[in-house]
């Protein structure tokens, strides 16, 4: 009986220490589960956002197509038919007739009586012929003929000039690569405090206004009292395009090769010889200032023009009429 009782006591006390270990497994399965509903700590994890490795390629920039008109001059032949009068000479025969004298001569015989002999006496009788002349007679007569008259005449036209421009690009730095830290928080850390705000970017903090740029070095300062030194000022054109045509006073002819001179109004000692084409156009490069404009005539002698003030526009078109 006692050892029944030993037996029941042994029995009982392996039950509990089996449902106590069950418990112990049961809590085990589920412990991930219930410790993460509970109020015990939390599990957090955050990661720097990845950063583009490199610029997006920005499209490259099309030019902009610009056309300006500049304005041309040439002289086109132009054949113009003109009606024109004259005098012919035409020969032509004439028959005429007259009447032409011719002398004959009668001898008549006689007696003479206080010779007794016959004597012969010559008698002059003058009778008139019907002759004819064939003459040859030059007359004029008026004939009309067209006759080709070829000139020059000026034609103006608007040239295209087509030019591309190009807008400036801008300049943009690459962003720099993203390299993560050596000891990275992971997704399985637990943080005690997570943080409510994620930290900003260098893209929203605000640049300090008023500091210096590089090391040593302040802001630089305005001095209002510049004064402006004509003297050092360069104008826009040191070089300026002087071209036109020489015509004669009709204004529509042009004067052939005609010879001009221009000299320095500043420098006289400075010349430049230009000797127009057929057409009567010339074109000379001169520095800017005032130049007096010489039209040369008969006998190599030069004749003062106009004076020219060049430097505002790099291109200048002038007619000269020759007087």
């Amino acid at each position: 009986m006692p050892n029944t009782f030993r037996l029941l006591a042994l029995t009982l006390a392996g039950a509990l220490g089996t449902a106590g270990s069950a418990s112990a497994a049961w809590d085990n399965v589920f412990q991930v589960c219930c410790h993460d509903c509970g109020g015990g700590q939390t599990r957090s994890s955050y990661s720097a956002p990845q950063a583009c490795p490199q610029a997006c390629p920005q499209p490259c920039p099309q030019p902009e197509m610009r056309i300006s008109y500049v304005q041309r001059c040439y002289y086109q032949p132009v054949t113009e038919y003109v009606q024109k009068s004259y005098y012919e000479p035409v020969k032509k025969n004439v028959t005429s007739y007259y009447y032409e004298p011719v002398t004959e001569y009668k001898y008549s015989t006689y007696y003479d009586p206080c010779t007794g002999c016959p004597q012969k006496v010559c008698t002059p009788t003058t009778a008139y012929k019907l002759r004819s002349q064939c003459n040859s007679v030059t007359s004029y007569v008026m004939r009309t003929c067209t006759v080709p008259v070829t000139s020059l005449k000026p034609v103006t036209y608007q040239q295209p000039v087509v030019s591309y421009y190009y807008p400036p690009t801008p300049s943009v730095a690459a962003a720099p690569a993203y390299i993560p830290p050596a000891g990275g928080p992971s997704v399985d850390e637990l943080r005690s405090n997570p943080p409510a705000v994620q930290p900003g970017t260098s893209s929203d903090m605000i640049v300090p206004q008023q500091l210096p740029t590089s090391p040593n070095m302040s802001n630089p300062k305005t001095n209002p009292n510049v004064r402006l030194r004509p003297e050092k000022t360069v104008s826009r054109s040191t070089v300026v395009t002087v071209r036109g045509e020489v015509t004669m006073p009709d204004q529509m002819t042009p004067r052939a090769n005609a010879k001009l001179v221009f000299m320095n109004a500043d420098k006289p000692e400075q010349k430049e010889y230009v000797s127009a084409n057929a057409y009567g156009e010339f074109d000379v490069q001169l520095p800017a200032g005032k130049w007096f404009m010489y039209v040369g005539g008969e006998g190599g002698k030069a004749t003062y023009h106009k004076q020219l003030a060049l430097g505002e526009r790099d291109t200048y078109d002038y007619k000269v009429v020759s007087r």
